[in-house]
């Protein structure tokens, strides 16, 4: 989507589910693939969830507020589905190592994950974009998106152990 001109960029910052619909369904349109209840409503999900799900969250959240009972496969296919049209983000949720999902509703941003507590924080550094165009041009690639999530320990938990050790040291 970050190759997206602004201008559609803008209609999937949509608040309104129905306005994001409606330029999806374009978009389906357009690309000769026809409607899928299941398609529409694992999109609504994701547009109402503001947090990054597992395809079995996916698939509990469609049951409990929806009823509707739908197989993991068919999900992870939609999702393989939304994946190849940039309209969603994933990242690796650790310590499980889960993929996780969320409809991109943001001009472009990268991940940090933290490896202890598992928390997903959004960056944008126009340098980090700047270099990873310039490396394209360097190979004679055309890039038509890209994921990139680092790895680490948040502040929060890095808090954490300071303090664990703090008070291990206290005991001592």
């Amino acid at each position: 989507m970050s190759n997206m001109p602004l201008e559609e960029q803008k209609d999937f910052c949509s608040s309104s589910f129905e306005h994001f619909y409606s330029h999806f369904q374009r978009l389906m349109h357009k690309a000769g693939i026809r409607y899928s209840s299941k398609r529409e409503s694992l999109l609504r999900a994701l547009f109402l969830c503001d947090t990054y799900l597992s395809a079995e969250q996916i698939q509990a959240k469609l049951y409990d507020e929806s009823h509707l009972k739908i197989s993991l496969a068919s999900i992870y296919k939609i999702l393989t589905f939304f994946e190849s049209l940039d309209i969603v983000s994933t990242v690796i949720n650790y310590p499980n190592k889960m993929k996780k999902y969320k409809l991109k509703r943001a001009v472009h941003h990268d991940h940090l994950v933290c490896l202890k507590c598992g928390s997903i924080s959004r960056f944008f550094h126009p340098t980090i974009e700047a270099i990873q165009d310039e490396i394209l041009d360097a190979h004679h690639f055309k890039g038509t998106h890209h994921t990139l999530t680092l790895y680490g320990v948040c502040e929060q938990c890095q808090y954490q152990e300071e303090l664990s050790i703090f008070k291990t040291d206290n005991n001592s």
